[in-house]
């Protein structure tokens, strides 16, 4: 009744199979010598094929956008996902009028047999895909958003340049844990309509697959940390004129996947930010060392206060042989760092960074490479703790004010 009264409006649909109702005592269905379900046409049963009215053509030429997701995998037996999908009729449409299709599984062999006629509709622009019939990849055309997982399956190298030289026109692409095996037969995809494109733990071999223009516009860098349950990740962020590239993956691996996305392009990075880091997680020379390369053509550099502290031992003094182009830097103080009363003597610990920061200063001043502007870099949302750290830097900026040469 519902479907009838919303004629003609498009529709948006979500298929979701979890391992509840698998066997529910009030099912229906029969079942084929494979174990399938099958529907009862004249007593559908609720807990399976309710969605089937939606197989009617009135009903799903009205379908735009497509959400089918999985239960837990590590619950949810294989087997049952077969039970789920293999005789629906619902899913063999051809869903002419489809936009959009999110699929989110990551253990079903058995959906070859889905979206067959045909493969993909040719109103298909969006696509997010997180499964293992990756086979019929190649099928799709004209997207203008792609999103691909796939934690436990294999992708063919050839296949997924294929994907891109017949989605040219792609305007977003996000790409996480691919694992693509063999070699491109042929020069990678040149995507420049790209607008934004992300990619967790990248292979060597996607700098040959896949070529952005774009990214000679960036000019913004932004460096963030994050703590996981296996391995812990850094996250380049970059930004630039309508482009925006984002690549993660483990120190120090992630600065030559940086170098390997981005090296056809030679962008010219021109801002740096570096913010996220936990504090007492310390980094030797080996992780850490290698980041300093990203800021050879910076003029701008903002520091949180757990790199200064805990990066690495020399962070602060590879920051000394930075060419002249830095001209300003900003630092994050912590807002504990009160001078005690009446005296410009601070506490131990943060006074050391204080004292660092002044040595850096003042070397480069020395050097005839001084900084135009020494900076505070405002991170914090709590006003209260903002004002805390500006006080803390209006009792120490005093301190720098001769090492600074405005331009």
């Amino acid at each position: 009744m519902c479907l009838e009264r919303s004629l003609p409006a498009p529709l948006e649909v979500t298929v979701t199979a979890s391992e509840e109702g698998q066997d529910h005592p009030l099912c229906t269905c029969d079942r084929d010598r494979r174990e399938r379900l099958l529907p009862d046409e004249t007593d559908p049963c609720e807990w399976h094929f309710v969605f089937e009215a939606l197989a009617e053509s009135r009903h799903s030429k009205r379908i735009r956008v497509l959400n089918i997701r999985f239960g837990d995998i590590d619950t949810f037996p294989r087997d049952s996902v077969e039970l789920a999908l293999g005789s629906c009729r619902f899913f063999t449409l051809p869903f002419l009028q489809l936009t959009t299709l999110e699929w989110e599984d990551e253990l079903t062999p058995y959906a070859n047999h889905l979206f067959s006629v045909p493969p993909f509709p040719p109103t298909l622009h969006s696509l997010s895909f997180e499964g293992s019939w990756h086979s019929q990849l190649t099928q799709v055309n004209n997207l203008t958003s792609l999103a691909l997982e796939c934690y436990m399956n294999v992708v063919s190298a050839e296949t997924f340049r294929t994907l891109l030289l017949n989605n040219r026109s792609l305007e977003t692409l996000s790409l996480q844990s691919i694992d693509l095996e063999g070699s491109p037969n042929g020069p990678p995809a040149r995507l420049s309509d790209l607008k934004s494109f992300s990619v967790r733990f990248p292979q060597k071999i996607l700098s040959s697959l896949i070529c952005v223009p774009a990214f000679q516009r960036l000019s913004s860098l932004y460096v963030s940390y994050t703590e996981g349950d296996w391995e812990d990740w850094f996250t380049f962020r970059a930004t630039g004129d309508g482009i925006m590239f984002s690549v993660a993956s483990p120190l120090p691996e992630i600065v030559e996947d940086w170098k390997d996305l981005t090296g056809h392009a030679r962008p010219t990075i021109h801002y740096v930010r570096l913010q996220d880091y936990p504090r007492n997680k310390f980094l030797d020379e080996h992780e850490g060392g290698a980041v300093i390369c990203l800021f050879e053509d910076a003029h701008t550099l903002e520091i949180g206060y757990p790199y200064t502290a805990c990066f690495y031992p020399d962070f602060l003094d590879d920051l000394k042989q930075l060419g002249p182009q830095l001209k300003t830097i900003r630092f994050e103080l912590p807002a504990e760092t009160e001078p005690f009363q009446g005296t410009d003597k601070y506490d131990r610990w943060d006074g050391c960074m204080l004292d660092d920061i002044e040595d850096l200063v003042g070397y480069r001043f020395e050097q005839g490479r001084p900084f135009s502007s020494v900076e505070r870099m405002v991170v914090s949302e709590s006003e209260r703790t903002n004002r805390l750290q500006d006080y803390v830097w209006r009792c120490f900026r005093g301190r720098l004010e001769r090492y600074v040469r405005p331009v």
